[in-house]
This record gives structure tokens, sequence and C-alpha cells, in this order.
């Protein structure tokens, strides 16, 4: 066996190299998707967005890449789902209602503050039967549509794949940079170039903050959990598509929900989720993951 530093190097350079294409591929593949269902959508429901638009963009979107993902994962890195940390049962409900308040938590009191000290106002003139309706659409809607494909994607596929190579605080900054492109990516094909530093620069802010979750909590749960409260939380007051709110200053709403969040996230999260999480040392593929994904895809010996 050939143990020369020429050939330990020449086989890094490969797993690298590998690496780089996989998620050059995989982020394609995603803005392919994410493009070609809504190019679809508007095709046939015109350019302003209707209920049924909004459907349709979800259930083509999670179709489409999530199966993407488990097949990438299961064929090609010989990975359970367990790994992208997707884990069951009731660690799963726990880390995503604790991504979710990781969220909740820092946003309900910022926005108590502004509401308390008149900074902001708020207007509802929709029942509450309404209200609750609709939040209870757009938490099925994003969590079909954005929560989960995208974090199954970024801090799940590719963060994994990054940890087993580097630094986790590496994968958290790269995996938010490759997340920054391909959001950007849709909306400067969607909007033009005028907002492309707004953009970039709040996908790459909102990709560190869930990495970070993700890094401490140990869980792809505690990301969606995270995104999905604060998709809905910004699409109920800022958006009036389906409910009339009226919110005084959306700015000053954003700045005391959504920046407090962001700003307090890691803080919150590591309250919820204690010990130490890992931000140095990468994780390699252990072999019971390995020798368990590939006994899932060989086939029974013996079997006609």
């Amino acid at each position: 066996m050939d143990n020369s530093p020429a050939h330990d190097e020449s086989q890094a350079d490969h797993r690298v190299g590998s690496l780089a294409l996989r998620l050059v591929l995989i982020t394609t593949g995603t803005l392919l998707i994410w493009l070609g269902v809504t190019r679809l959508t508007t095709v046939l429901w015109g350019a302003e967005m209707s209920l049924l638009q909004h459907i349709a963009n979800a259930v083509g979107v999670f179709s489409l890449a999530v199966p993407m993902v488990l097949v990438i994962n299961r064929y090609l890195d010989r990975r359970p789902v367990s790994a992208l940390g997707l884990h069951a049962e009731k660690r799963a409900w726990r880390d995503f209602l604790y991504g979710a308040l990781t969220w909740l938590i820092p946003a309900g009191l910022g926005l108590t503050v502004a509401l308390m000290f008149g900074w902001v106002e708020i207007r509802i003139d929709s029942s509450i039967a309404e209200l609750i309706g609709v939040i209870l659409l757009l938490i099925l809607l994003v969590f079909v549509y954005e929560a989960f494909p995208e974090e199954l994607i970024f801090r799940g596929y590719i963060y994994r794949n990054l940890t087993a190579a580097v630094a986790p605080w590496v994968a958290v900054v790269i995996q938010a940079l490759l997340f920054s492109a391909f959001g950007t990516a849709l909306w400067v094909i969607s909007n033009g170039w005028g907002v492309f530093l707004e953009r970039s620069v709040l996908f790459f802010g909102m990709a560190v903050v869930v990495g970070c979750v993700r890094l401490i909590s140990g869980s792809l749960w505690a990301a969606i959990g995270f995104h999905l409260a604060f998709q809905v939380m910004m699409q109920l007051f800022l958006s009036s598509q389906y409910v009339d709110i009226e919110v005084s200053d959306e700015g000053i709403f954003t700045l005391t929900t959504a920046v407090v969040a962001f700003c307090a996230a890691t803080t919150v999260a590591g309250l919820l989720w204690r010990g130490g999480a890992n931000w140095t040392k990468p994780e390699p593929q252990s072999s019971e993951s390995t020798a368990q994904a590939e006994a899932s895809v060989r086939p029974a010996e013996g079997q006609s």
C-alpha cells in the first residue's frame, strides 16, 4: 500500500474536487428547480401571486427538490437520512419546537417592546377565525415551499458534506455563501440587478444564523423550525395577501423582530440546547453510517 505524501495529497485533492463538484451541481439543480416551477406557474396563472399559484409552487418545488436530495444522499453519498440531521420521533419534535422558539422568543420580546413604546402600531381587520386559518395555511405553505426543502438542501445535505471535510464553523460560512448565491440569483432574475446588494446581504446573514442554529442543536429540525417561524411571521404581518393586517412602520417592525431575533438566535439556542457544540473539528462520516446506508441500497442476497 502506497502511503507516500504524494499519494495522500492526490487523494485529498480528489476528495476536495469531488465535494466542490457535488456542491456546485446540487446548488445549480436547486436554482433550476425553483426557477422552472415558478416560471411555469407564472405562465399558467400570471405574474400576480394567487393562492392556487402559491400552492402549485409549493407542491412543485417539494416534489422535485426533496427527492433530488434524498436520492443523491442515498445512492451517491451512501448516507442514511439521519446523517443529514433528520432525527426521528421525540427528538425531532423537541428540536423543531426549540428551533421555532429560538426565533419567536426574541422576536416576540422585541415586538412587545415596540408596541409598548408606540414605535409601531398593528391593526388587524380580520376575525380571529380568519386569522387562525391564515396562520395554519402559511405554516403549511412555508413548510412545503421553503422551510423543509431549503433546509434539507443547504443545512442538511450541503452542510453535512462540508462538515465531513472542514470545521463546522467553516461549513456554516460556505453553505451561507451558496444559499446567498441561490436566493440572490432568484431575485435578480425576477427583479433585476437593483436588488442584488440588499438580497445578497439578507440571505447570507440569514443563512449564517440558521447554520449556527443547526450547528448548536445538531439537528436539521431545529433549522426547519427557525426558518418556518421566521417566514410565517414576516409573511403574516408584511403581506396583506391572505389577511388584512396593517403595520404602521414595516422598517421598525422588521428591526424589532427579524433583526433582534437574528442577533439573539445563537444565545437563545445555546440556552435551549445545553452542551458543548463542536465548532472546530471536522466530522467524517462514521463507518456505522456507511454500513447502514450501503445495507439499505444493497439488494438482499438470495431473493428472487
